[in-house]
């Protein structure tokens, strides 16, 4: 195996490195990755943890991680097949969560945070990433491109859930106060990056392979009103207090 039967994991990998600059980790951590796929993160974050825990839904995405993880030479690393709002661990065995790219995809943002606050220790933090201006981007390119070539759009609607559509949307103050409804206080927050997604159509992801450009992005995505115009908006929460009740707010 070689690290090429994974080029689908190198822009994600690439983009990543935001992650450990705004969240480090102890070396002595303990970290549960919610919503895992086939585990970037554990690669980006190599070595900055003493262990991790990827929960996802799709077996066949943690057999991958799997692959990924002996190429990359990713250790202490360990994955379950389950739906990351309710896990089969025991309470309170987390120092830090991570919650990247999949609050939107569950049937229930509340369960999934207080299942984060439910696996965290007292004062634990969470790190999670609420969609922005991504799929607003993209769903104008989609637009422009069906009015230029007269074409309509292709209706499929289902009330199947799937974990791999973006099954939840709300405003991002409406994000914040369902994660903080849940026990936990916004500590701080950035965008993920300013540039909208080009890689999407061929465009390699410079605003995260020069160092110089990236710095500035980093910059401007940690400003007050600026930081929300990001592909995504990456926050830091803190755990408050433990709740047991998955009342919706």
């Amino acid at each position: 195996m070689t690290k090429d039967k994974f080029q689908f994991l190198k822009g994600k990998l690439l983009s990543g490195r935001v992650y450990p600059e705004f969240f480090p980790f102890h070396p002595d951590d303990r970290v549960i990755n919610l919503g895992c796929g086939e585990g970037p993160q554990a690669i980006v974050y190599a070595g900055q943890y003493r262990e991790m825990v990827g929960i996802d839904i799709n077996e066949d995405r943690l057999k991958r991680s799997k692959e990924a993880m002996e190429i990359y030479g990713v250790e202490s690393y360990t994955t379950i097949c389950a739906n990351v709002e309710q896990t089969p661990l025991r309470a309170g065995s987390f120092d830090k969560a991570i919650a990247i790219d999949i609050i939107e995809h569950v049937k229930s943002p509340t369960k999934l945070c207080l299942e984060a606050n439910r696996l965290l220790k007292e004062n634990g933090e969470l790190l999670i990433t609420f969609p922005a201006m991504h799929d607003k981007f993209t769903g104008f390119v989609s637009r422009c491109g069906r009015f230029i070539l007269r074409r309509k759009k292709k209706e499929t609607p289902t009330t199947e859930w799937n974990p791999d559509a973006h099954n939840q949307e709300y405003p991002l103050d409406e994000w914040i106060k369902i994660v903080e409804s849940c026990g936990f206080k916004l500590h701080k927050s950035r965008a993920s990056t300013l540039f909208p997604p080009l890689h999407l159509y061929g465009i390699p992801r410079f605003w995260f392979a020069s160092d110089l450009i990236h710095r500035v992005d980093s910059f401007f995505s940690t400003m007050p009103v600026l930081r929300n115009w990001g592909q995504a908006l990456v926050c830091i929460f803190k755990k408050q207090k433990s709740i047991t009740s998955e009342a919706e707010p």
